[in-house]
């Protein structure tokens, strides 16, 4: 354990305070203190299997001293892919292996990773607070003060740091088996909350956006496997392989109202409920498009435009045959939907 701990001293030394701070969140350790009292608070989890208690953490700690070293190890290496880009033109071979990873040292003809930054604040600067999307087709990183938002915001606090993270364009490739995105004519839009009335009621929120629609893409969506169609999501909601509409939302594009969902207004969706996002085609036109969303709801959404195809039965099957294997029987629920959904379709449309 020796090795544990000499290992984890120097990646500690290399941080910042505000990432020691976020390992100590993790731990649910006290955050207060010099950089040194901080780092001696995780060394003395990984030091002595009493050392927590000593210091009168014993009623909140309870991790190993590996799951101890692999928070570490996980903020480091996230650390050194976030600086890997911005350092590759000016970083010198010599004097720099020693916070390199191990498959870069001593191989100068390797090609360097690239940070891919796309976050929904439409942002490519990098900072300390950046997470990356687990999708091995996407690894793209967002501010995490942008992408994570808490069920109940407090000052001083930062959202927590979920043990699994998808952007929201990976989370809606899941979200609907029957479609696949080929195309976002309007990109992720986060939608906050304004606030509350003086009464204690959601205020009615309105945004208000436009999108070009080239004429090829207006020409895909005629065809009729194509359409397009608007989505929204829930950034901080428990099931993150869905969609889902605010209260009382309200859908205007080019003038034309669109129908969001079938459920009264007042009405939230349940945990093994979804949404469906509206096919816009027949209102859409080539050139510029305007889309109004209304909704009298103080929660945080994220919403979009995109081009979308339709799967065929034995895509569908192996879409939920993946999913199943990623996320486990954990949601049993939500995929029994997906599949009610399958007895319910037209065969005679997409055959083998």
């Amino acid at each position: 354990m020796a090795d544990l701990a000499s290992s984890c001293k120097d990646k500690l030394a290399y941080f910042r305070i505000k990432e020691l701070k976020d390992i100590l969140h993790q731990l649910g350790l006290p955050k207060q203190g010099k950089k040194q009292d901080l780092i001696d608070r995780v060394l003395a989890l990984l030091s002595d299997e009493q050392g927590q208690r000593h210091h009168g953490w014993g009623r909140k700690n309870s991790f190993t001293k590996e799951a101890v070293a692999k928070i570490v190890d996980d903020i480091y290496s996230r650390k050194m892919q976030i600086q890997s880009a911005p350092d590759l033109a000016t970083r010198s071979h010599t004097g720099s292996d020693l916070f390199r990873p191990k498959d870069e040292v001593n191989d100068s003809f390797q090609p360097q990773p690239v940070t891919k930054v796309r976050c929904i604040c439409d942002s490519k600067l990098l900072n300390d607070n950046m997470i990356q999307c687990e999708d091995d087709r996407c690894h793209v990183w967002q501010h995490m003060s942008c992408v994570l938002v808490p069920d109940k915001p407090t000052e001083g606090v930062g959202p927590e740091v979920p043990p699994h993270f998808y952007c929201e364009l990976c989370r809606l490739s899941r979200a609907d088996p029957f479609w696949v995105t080929t195309g976002n004519p309007l990109p992720p839009l986060k939608f906050m909350s304004s606030g509350v009335a003086n009464d204690g009621t959601s205020v009615l929120q309105t945004v208000e956006k436009t999108f070009q629609l080239s004429r090829a893409d207006r020409e895909t969506v005629q065809r009729s496997e194509y359409d397009l169609q608007v989505w929204c999501i829930l950034m901080n909601d428990k099931v993150q392989f869905r969609m889902q509409w605010p209260q009382y939302a309200e859908l205007e594009v080019n003038g034309f109202a669109v129908r969001v969902v079938t459920r009264p207004g007042s009405q939230l969706l349940g945990i093994n409920g979804r949404d469906d996002g509206p096919l816009i085609t027949t209102c859409s036109r080539e050139g510029t498009n305007k889309i109004c969303l209304r909704r009298v709801d103080n929660r945080t959404f994220c919403f979009g435009v995109r081009v979308a195809k339709r799967r065929s039965v034995p895509q569908v099957l192996t879409s939920l045959i993946n999913l199943v294997e990623m996320i486990g029987s954990t949601c049993f629920l939500f995929l029994f939907t997906y599949l009610s959904c399958l007895c319910s379709f037209d065969w005679t449309i997409a055959p083998f």
